[in-house]
C-alpha cells in the first residue's frame, strides 16, 4: 500500500491541478474497476469541452498497492469499451507512457493527467495513424477466438500480391497452418511431428489490404470479410462443408501484419437448392445465403524464418537462410553450436555422428533422456526439426566421416562451412586430409576444448589451409594446458575402458558461444582471413586440478583472436 506521504502528494498535485474538481474513491468504486486490483483513486472532473471525445466527464486516477513501483492508471469510463479512439482499453483504460518509478509521485501523477488530455484531443488524422500503426495489437484485442482454442500459425512470405494459400486445420491440435504452397505446410507439420496428406489441405485466400483497418472496420460477418474481393477467389475459397480461411496482411509502418478470419463452411444443401453441383451455384447466391453470418476473427502467429529469428528486421536472414553447414561429431559441444546456429537463422544444417546417446552424455547434451540409445546425428536432427519446424536438415549420417562414401562427401563439400566438434585426432585429420583433396574446399572451424573446459578452441580455415600444421605430433602445439598422466585430465569411466574430459555443461558454454560466432562471421564475411579464436578459463583452476597453465596461459575469463 502507498505510504501516506504517497498519497499526500498524489492528492496535493490533483488539488493543484483541479482544485475542488476531484475527491477520493470509496472501496466500493475502487472494486468496481476490475480486473485491476486498485489500491486507492480519485475522480478527477473533466470540463466540457476539454477534451475531444463526446460523454466523457471525469478521470479515475488510480495506483496499486505496488506503487510507487508500478505505474499509476488513468481511466476515462466515458470512453467506453468499442476500441473507438486509440490506446483506450476495455472500461475507458488508457494505454499511456510509463513515467519512471525514481521520479516523485506528484509529478508521475501530473505527466499521467497531462498524457491523458493530449490523446484524447488527438486530431483524426492522429487517431487514423495510431490505429494503422497498431493494427496488429487492436486486431488481438478483438479476436473473437482465443489462441488457447485455436492457434493461427503462417510460413506465407509477406509483401506479395493477393492471391491463394494453402492450410491445414487440426481441430485435435487446435491449429491451423497457412503456408504459400501446399508442399510448404506438409514438410512444416512433418517436421513438426504431424504428417499430412494433399487431401488434408484446403485452399485459403490471402487479401493484402490497402491499409490497415481501424476496429470499428474489422469484419463481422461473410458478407464484410468478402465484399470487393474477387469472386474467383471467393468461390475457391467459400468451400461448402468445410471452414474457409481469409487471410489478411496489412502495412504498416513498422513491417507487414496479418490477420485472419474463419468462416463456418457453407451448407451445401440448404445453399444448392437445386443445383445439381456447387460449382454451378451462382456466387451471388452463395455470398447472399451467407452474407450474414458470423466469422471467427483469429490471431495470426507469424512462423517463416524471417520473423522467427529477427521479427521481420534483421539484415542477416535472407544470407543465413540461404547457407549451408555441416557439423560432424554432434556431442555435447557439437549438438550445441548445431542448436545455436539454428536459432540464429542457418537454413540448412547437416549432421554427422556415429556414437549412441548414453545415459553418462545427458547431463551435458542437447537431448534429454528421451532420446537415450538414440544415434546422436539422427536424435539432433529429430529434435531441431521439432523446435524450429522451417529448418531443413539436409542430410544426416549416422557413421564415423572416416567412414563416409563419395557421395556423401560430395554433398558436404557442397556446405558453406564445415564444423568439427570435439572429434578425436583421426576424425579431425581425416576431414582436414579430404579438404585438401577438394579444389575448393568450404570454410572449416574446427572446435573443442582442453580438460574441465578451461580452455576453448575454434579454428577457422578458408582455402586449403591446413590444421595439421599448427599441431605438435597429435596435439595443438598451441595448447594452454598440459596434464601429466594421472592428473585429471581425462578419467576412466566406472566399469568400463572409456574414458572422458572431466567438464560440465556450464563449464562448455563460453566456448560453444565462441566457436557458433565463429561461424556466423565466416558466414557472413566478417572474418575474410583464416583465424583462431581461444576461450582462456580460470587459469589457477588448472593448477587446482594437477594441471599446468603453459606460458601463453596470460589471461583469464577472455576471448581473443589470433591470426592464423
Amino acid at each position: 500500500m502507498a505510504s501516506h506521504e504517497v498519497i499526500t502528494a498524489i492528492e496535493a498535485e490533483i488539488q493543484s491541478q483541479r482544485a475542488g474538481r476531484w475527491r477520493r474513491l470509496t472501496t466500493e468504486e475502487l472494486h468496481q474497476q476490475s480486473p485491476h486490483a486498485f489500491d486507492s483513486g480519485w475522480r478527477v472532473e473533466v470540463a466540457e469541452g476539454e477534451i475531444r471525445p463526446a460523454g466523457v466527464d471525469h478521470f479515475l486516477v488510480v495506483i496499486d498497492a505496488a506503487f510507487p513501483n508500478s505505474q499509476p492508471r488513468i481511466l476515462a469510463p466515458g470512453m467506453g469499451s468499442d476500441f473507438r479512439w486509440p490506446h483506450v482499453e476495455p472500461k475507458g483504460l488508457l494505454c499511456l507512457r510509463p513515467t519512471s518509478v525514481a521520479a516523485p509521485a506528484a509529478d508521475r501523477i501530473r505527466l499521467h493527467l497531462g498524457d491523458a488530455l493530449e490523446l484524447l484531443n488527438y486530431p483524426e488524422h492522429k487517431c487514423s495513424a495510431e490505429f494503422e500503426r497498431e493494427f496488429g495489437a487492436y486486431w488481438a484485442q478483438q479476436a473473437t477466438r482465443s489462441q488457447d482454442s485455436l492457434r493461427v500459425v503462417s510460413l506465407v512470405k509477406p509483401g506479395g500480391k493477393s492471391r491463394q494459400v494453402f492450410f491445414h486445420l487440426d481441430n485435435r491440435l487446435s491449429r491451423l497452418v497457412v503456408a504459400d504452397t501446399k508442399a510448404e505446410v506438409k514438410v512444416w507439420l512433418n517436421s513438426a511431428g504431424s504428417p499430412i496428406g494433399d487431401r488434408d489441405l484446403l485452399p485459403g485466400l490471402l487479401v493484402r489490404l490497402k491499409k490497415p483497418w481501424a476496429p470499428a472496420e474489422f469484419p463481422k460477418t461473410v458478407g464484410d470479410t468478402v465484399k470487393g474481393l474477387p469472386e474467383d477467389a471467393v468461390r475457391a475459397t467459400l468451400l461448402p462443408g468445410r471452414r474457409s480461411l481469409f487471410l489478411f496482411e496489412a502495412t504498416t509502418v513498422t513491417g507487414p501484419v496479418f490477420a485472419a478470419v474463419l468462416a463456418a463452411g457453407a451448407k451445401s444443401d440448404k445453399i444448392k437448392n437445386g443445383f445439381r453441383s456447387w460449382n454451378q451455384v451462382p456466387l451471388e447466391h452463395i455470398k447472399r445465403a451467407m452474407a450474414q453470418q458470423r466469422v471467427e476473427r483469429v490471431v495470426v502467429s507469424r512462423v517463416d524464418a524471417p520473423w522467427i529469428h529477427g521479427r521481420g528486421h534483421s539484415t542477416e536472414q535472407a544470407p543465413l537462410q540461404a547457407c549451408k553447414v555441416a557439423v560432424i561429431g554432434c556431442g555435447s559441444v557439437g549438438s550445441e553450436v548445431a542448436e545455436l546456429l539454428a536459432k540464429a537463422g542457418v537454413g540448412e544444417l547437416s549432421l554427422v555422428d556415429s556414437d549412441d546417446l548414453m545415459s553418462a552424455n545427458v547431463g551435458r547434451h542437447l537431448l534429454g533422456i528421451s532420446y537415450l540409445g538414440w544415434n546422436k546425428a539422427k536424435g539432433v536432427a529429430t529434435e531441431l526439426r521439432r523446435r524450429l519446424p522451417h529448418l531443413k536438415i539436409g542430410s544426416t549420417f549416422t557413421s564415423k566421416f572416416e567412414r563416409l562414401q563419395p557421395a556423401e562427401l560430395d554433398r558436404l563439400a557442397g556446405m558453406d562451412v564445415i564444423v568439427t566438434a570435439g572429434l578425436d585426432i583421426e576424425g579431425e585429420a581425416a576431414v582436414n586430409a579430404w579438404r585438401q583433396t577438394l579444389a575448393h574446399p568450404p570454410a572449416y572451424l574446427s572446435t573443442w576444448v582442453e580438460a574441465y573446459a578451461l580452455v576453448g578452441h575454434a579454428v577457422l580455415l578458408f582455402g586449403k589451409d591446413d590444421l595439421m600444421t599448427r599441431f605438435d605430433g597429435e596435439r595443438p602445439a598451441f595448447r594452454l594446458t598440459d596434464w601429466p598422466s594421472g592428473t585429471g585430465g581425462l578419467i576412466v569411466e566406472a566399469g568400463c575402458g572409456n574414458v572422458f574430459q572431466p567438464h560440465g555443461a556450464v563449464d562448455l558454454q563460453t566456448s560453444i558461444a565462441m566457436a557458433a560466432k565463429l561461424a556466423l562471421d565466416a558466414l557472413l564475411g566478417r572474418v575474410p582471413m583464416s583465424c583462431r579464436r581461444v576461450w582462456f578459463g580460470d587459469r589457477e583452476a588448472v593448477v587446482a586440478h594437477g594441471g599446468f597453465a603453459r606460458e601463453g596461459f596470460t589471461e583469464v575469463n577472455a576471448m581473443r583472436q589470433f591470426s592464423w
